[in-house]
């Protein structure tokens, strides 16, 4: 019997995500000589790129949730060098399953990781996603109060989220490796706004779109759009229909560093996140931002409006008349930045990771 305690994380599909970054800044900041961490995914782990220490990889031989949880629960039952256990589960429908299949389990603590707002399950395309959307907030509502902790990445989502739940709902930011930069003081014919996401319905890239459209000083702007997604062509079509020539398209890019030092304000449009990281991105690399105000970390990041400029989710005139006033009032924008750069020690990895480490020990005492 080891004297070492163990950790699961599960995470149904590794991708290049943001929440394998979260995750795998949380595996490496633990420590390593009190856990042994176990990694588990239907898919091959892509996170492993992004790990530092030599953990245990398993890839579950089922092609969706639901089905996987006999095999992990004979995976833990077999595990049997180490009397405690904790089993941190990571996306919705994953977590709502990890309730009715393993909160009986002895020794074994159960914490569910939720990384988008409630409201996700607002949005749906068809019936069948509504369907299943609507589902998982029962599950959500039913059954996450059995689990032994929930964590959420924002102040506004666990306070919804335990409204919703009645569950034992607490906050941890994503941790964030940053430095603050110096401003980009480049006189250039024209100023560059930038926006990093997914190409996806949930950024809304077609607000955007439409709000850089009808600014009156959008022949004075570069807009660049870097990302990947499905819905890459349909903002080329609404590009290429309106001959936006000033607006130009970067995707699959592996560091975007080098656009964040180039760009002058910053647009974000999303109709919901969990936590945007690019906020916090942006910020330190000294940028004004504009964000639409959806749920949830906007206001959290920008300090309610103190730190930047917030406007209401798919209100693209709104964003037209902020696209503007930056252009006319730079300084205000400036002024607002400066306030948000320097409250970003809230997001440090050396913070989140103190934090998580403080959650883990508690829940292993």
């Amino acid at each position: 019997m080891t004297k070492k305690n163990k950790i699961y994380f599960f995470h149904p599909y590794s991708g290049k995500g943001g929440a394998d970054l979260s995750i795998s800044r949380l595996i490496n900041g633990l420590n390593h000589k009190k856990y042994d961490i176990d990694f588990l995914s239907l898919n091959y782990p892509k996170i492993k790129k992004k790990i530092n220490f030599k953990i245990n990889y398993k890839i579950i031989n089922s092609k969706r949730a639901f089905f996987s949880f006999n095999e992990i629960n004979n995976y833990i039952e077999n595990d049997k060098n180490y009397k405690k256990k904790i089993f941190i589960s990571n996306q919705n429908f994953a977590n709502a399953l990890s309730t009715i299949f393993l909160r009986k389990k002895s020794n074994l603590k159960l914490i569910l990781f939720e990384r988008n707002h409630i409201y996700e399950l607002e949005n749906y395309k068809n019936f069948s996603d509504f369907f299943k959307k609507k589902i998982i907030k029962l599950l959500i509502k039913f059954f996450y109060k059995k689990a032994d902790l929930v964590l959420t990445n924002s102040k506004s989502s666990s306070k919804d989220l335990r409204l919703l739940s009645k569950a034992n709902v607490k906050t941890l930011y994503n941790p964030c490796f940053f430095k603050l930069y110096k401003k980009n003081k480049k006189i250039k014919k024209k100023k560059i706004i930038l926006n990093v996401s997914r190409f996806a319905d949930q950024k809304d890239h077609l607000t955007l779109l439409k709000g850089f459209k009808n600014s009156k000083y959008n022949n004075k702007f570069l807009l660049y759009l870097v990302g990947y997604g499905q819905n890459e062509n349909k903002i080329r079509n609404y590009i290429d229909y309106y001959n936006l020539n000033n607006v130009k398209i970067f995707k699959n890019i592996f560091s975007v560093n080098k656009f964040y030092k180039k760009a002058d304000l910053f647009i974000l449009t999303s109709i919901y996140e969990g936590f945007p990281n690019v906020l916090v991105e942006a910020a330190s690399f000294r940028i004004p931002i504009i964000s639409s105000n959806f749920k949830s970390g906007a206001s959290e990041i920008l300090l309610n409006g103190k730190g930047g400029t917030i406007f209401e989710v798919k209100n693209y005139k709104k964003l037209s008349s902020k696209i503007d006033e930056f252009y006319l009032n730079k300084k205000l924008f400036l002024n607002k930045e400066k306030i948000c750069a320097h409250s970003l020690y809230r997001f440090s990895n050396k913070k989140i990771i103190k934090d998580f480490n403080k959650i883990i020990y508690n829940l292993f005492k």
